[in-house]
């Protein structure tokens, strides 16, 4: 990334993924998808991204929490990027991010959904916006659609 920081990253991977689209996903399926496409938006700046990477054991915690993503430049400067993907507004996430923040990571939250975002995002995690489409489907599972220039 030209610039650094934790809001020069929000930027740039909404950059990314604003170039990207699908149709007539599954829920499971825009997961995939958008974690790929994160996956390869850190490819192309030089990182290595690590899925379901463990956040270190807290005492007051009853059981470990893993992050989507955990991205770390192969120069091996700069902070790691701590990654959550997400349709609802999950609270352990928010959790999980705000303590990668305090590890010294930055941290990003990828939502993907239409709903407005619950909770209070403090300040040191950005919210990327994925504005999905929903078609309900009569037999089978709901199916997703994600336009160009649909991320904020």
């Amino acid at each position: 990334m030209p610039n650094t920081g934790l809001d020069a990253a929000a930027h740039s991977l909404r950059t990314w993924l604003n170039s990207r689209h699908f149709t007539d996903l599954t829920a499971h399926q825009v997961t995939r998808f958008l974690t790929d496409s994160t996956a390869q938006w850190a490819d192309s700046l030089g990182y290595n991204a690590q899925r379901e990477v463990w956040l270190p054991a807290e005492p007051e915690q009853p059981r470990p929490r893993r992050l989507d993503l955990q991205l770390k430049h192969r120069s091996g400067k700069g902070r790691l990027i701590s990654i959550e993907i997400d349709r609802s507004s999950k609270l352990l996430s928010l959790e999980k991010l705000t303590k990668a923040a305090e590890l010294g990571d930055h941290a990003l939250w990828l939502r993907w959904s239409r709903e407005a975002v619950r909770v209070p995002i403090p300040p040191t995690v950005r919210l990327i916006r994925a504005q999905i489409l929903r078609r309900t489907v009569i037999h089978g599972p709901n199916r997703y659609s994600l336009q160009v220039e649909s991320c904020g």
